[in-house]
């Protein structure tokens, strides 16, 4: 096939997802996984990340498709967006990693003393995480248990990003300030609550 012709094929293909044509979005999806899926595993190398990913970037795809008329080349603009998923998704799980290297390290106290604060430092969070009106206790949840970014839960939820950054916001602000008034706030900074 010519290169114009590929050219034309791939506009009218976005144009029809564009105007919510979920065959041709389905199409995109089956010319395009595989191919994509190889890219995020290269990068990842972990088969529950890549999935992710490729599912991440054919959601943005899919919410971001009244900006396809812009695409001028799908390739590019779909290998592009899958390194950068693969990279944020690199980043959110090296400070998965940080977060629980810093809890092992805690639990291995030189005294008991610690043992004592980091089972009180606990305690309170979940009394704290528990008080928080629903919503807010569901986005923290997300955010700093499974990990989630604020935009991920935004979608997930159908909420703005800015009302989960705020949301999360306050529910910190909570936990720091019941922290702060029980004397163990440096500690809780160590555990990145």
């Amino acid at each position: 096939m010519p290169p114009e012709s590929l050219h034309t094929d791939e506009t009218a293909l976005l144009l029809r997802i564009a105007e919510g044509d979920e065959q041709a979005f389905s199409s995109l999806f089956t010319t395009w996984a595989t191919p994509l899926a190889a890219i995020a595993m290269r990068i990842l190398k972990n088969e529950y990340a890549r999935q992710e990913v490729v599912q991440e970037v054919f959601i943005k795809v899919w919410l971001h498709r009244d900006k396809l008329d812009k695409v001028e080349n799908l390739g590019a603009w779909l290998r592009k967006i899958t390194v950068n998923q693969s990279l944020l998704a690199l980043q959110r799980h090296a400070a998965n990693d940080k977060r629980l290297e810093a809890i092992q390290i805690t639990q291995n106290p030189v005294d008991n003393t610690s043992t004592l604060e980091l089972k009180e430092i606990r305690r309170l969070v979940h009394e704290t995480i528990e008080s928080l009106p629903p919503q807010r206790k569901i986005i923290y949840q997300l955010n700093r248990v499974e990990g989630k970014t604020t935009r991920e839960i935004a979608e997930e939820l159908q909420l703005s990003h800015g009302y989960v950054r705020n949301a999360l916001s306050a529910a910190l602000a909570i936990i720091r300030e019941r922290l702060t008034g029980s004397g163990l706030l440096l500690l809780a900074l160590l555990l990145h609550l």
